[in-house]
This record gives structure tokens, sequence and C-alpha cells, in this order.
């Protein structure tokens, strides 16, 4: 049986459709994105109409081309693009009624606990004493101890809101690096992180797998490494921060799709390392939309 998801973020839309079988797991048919940056259409923290009509036109999208294929249900959750907005409920109910999708708004903590169970199908449990998922419009952590989660939490702070509050142009002054350095750090005061430091943590979403691809290309590491220290997360964002030739490079040819906001996620991105991580960070190919496929979807058909 095929499921398809979407994940409706405040950065990226994206489809993933899924083969699942009878016995148990999964593998990924094909994925569609749509650069659709939500959180931009948003302002005195109200998603304005335009925002809400590019949602709705992009799951029109996806639902025309899965009709194309014979699939005919879509199942659609949204994170902090429809959850840390003052008018969700108003945005729901003009996203339902312009395309009859039903949109499943994800809690902080909720969203944190799937993308936790979806990291341990890439990662395993050696590699997840804790986690951190970094999108545009949250950052999502997570503790756990002898395979129990401890700490959940979500903090509103991502690499597009990042960028979009106080960047001025493409890339940032050293002034509103400061600024944005300061912002992370009154988040992570505020949010009561983990005390202690785990030895091992996964690294979930789009901003931690761009900084891979970066990272793999400037070591000059496999493709298809997927493991990053703290150190070398600092040492990358310290050559992003320069905005030299190197790092223009770097970005255009391994994430061009994120040359606005790969700057302010990899700050956030080293402060988490910095916090949460001890020794090394696994960078998971899975994430909150396989850990809503195992734990909502097929469990609810079993």
């Amino acid at each position: 049986m095929n499921y398809a998801v979407v994940d409706l973020g405040s950065n990226t839309i994206r489809l993933s459709l899924y083969s699942a079988a009878p016995g148990g797991g999964f593998r990924l048919l094909f994925s569609e994105k749509e650069t659709a940056g939500i959180a931009g259409y948003i302002s005195g923290g109200v998603l304005a109409p335009e925002g809400i009509e590019k949602a709705a036109q992009v799951l029109l999208d996806f639902r025309a081309l899965l009709e194309n294929l014979g699939e005919k249900e879509m199942h659609v959750f949204a994170t902090a693009s429809l959850r840390n907005i003052r008018n969700t409920g108003e945005a729901v109910e003009a996203i339902r009624g312009r395309t009859g999708i039903t949109v499943d708004v994800l809690s902080g903590e909720e969203e944190a606990r799937l993308g936790y169970q979806g990291a341990l199908l890439a990662c395993g449990p050696e590699a997840a004493g804790a986690m951190f998922d970094i999108g545009g419009g949250s950052a999502e952590v997570l503790e756990a101890r002898g395979g129990e989660i401890t700490l959940a939490q979500s903090l509103p702070i991502g690499s597009l809101n990042l960028f979009s509050q106080y960047v001025s142009k493409i890339w940032p002054k050293e002034r509103e690096l400061t600024a944005i350095r300061q912002r992370i750090r009154e988040e992570f005061a505020a949010a009561g992180l983990p005390k202690g430091k785990a030895g091992n943590v996964c690294g979930v979403g789009g901003t931690a797998r761009a900084v891979l691809k970066i990272a793999n290309a400037w070591y000059r590491r496999e493709p298809g490494a997927r493991t990053l220290t703290p150190d070398e997360v600092e040492e990358i964002a310290r050559l992003l921060c320069r905005r030299g030739p190197e790092a223009r490079q770097l970005i255009l040819r391994s994430c061009p799709d994120r040359v606005h906001t790969i700057i302010p996620g990899v700050l956030l991105m080293n402060a988490l390392a910095r916090s949460v991580c001890r020794e090394k960070i696994f960078v998971s190919k899975y994430g909150v939309r396989e850990g809503y496929l195992c734990h909502k979807l097929l469990k609810a058909s079993t």
C-alpha cells in the first residue's frame, strides 16, 4: 500500500510517496519539493492571505501529480508554518475551503517526538542520546535516556525566520550575524535545554543535511558520509560567516536553494551542537515525515 505524506513547512513544502510492506517497513518511491517560503508571508504573527494561497496552490499541484500516478489520498501535516501564527484556525479552514484538504497541525512536542522516531530508523538507538531538528520556522530539541524520551521541546527560531527577521539582503552583515547569535542565546536561555551533553546525537532536517553536504565537500569526504563533530560544525560556521569566495562556491555547489538561509541555519546548528553533543552528530536521512508515516499512519491502519 502506498502513502503520500506532505510536510507543509515554513521554508519548503515536501511531498514524499512511500510504499509500505504488509509486515512492516517502507521504501521511498519519490519525493518532490517546493520552496514556498511561507514564513516570508507572516507579519505581526499573522499569515497573510497570499501565504495561505501559496500553500493551497502547492497542495493542489501535489494532488494533481499524485492523481496522474493513480494515487488518491494525500496526508498533510504542518509544523511551525501554521503552528506559530496567530491565525492558525483561519489558515487551516481557508486551505480546506480552497483545496478540500485537511491539514494536521503538529504541536512542537509532537513534532520533536515524531522527528526522533523517524531519525531512529536511520541512525539507530546508539546515535540517539539526543536529537535536534532545524526547520525554517522552528528548531526541535529532544533528549533520551535508555531509549526513553525525557525532554521534547520546540524553539520558535529556524533558518528562514532568522533570515527574515535579521538579514536585510542575501548575505548577513557583521551586525546582523551578531543579532542572530544574540537571539539564539536568548532562546536557549529561555528554553531550558538538556543540562548534560549526549555522546552521540541525531541531526534532522534540511539545514543539517545541507551543512553535512558542505562539510563533506570541504573535508573531501565521500558524498555518502553522514557524520560530523561539533568542532567541524563550528569550523564550517566560521567559514561561511567569512562570506568569501570559498563559502559562496561551497553553498552554490552544495545547497543553492538555501543560499539565503544556510548562514542563519549553520549558526543555529553550531549553537545546538555545542549545547547537546559531546562527540558525534549523525545526520539522518529520515525525520518527521517518516515518523509521521510510521507512528500516525501505519499504526492507525493496523
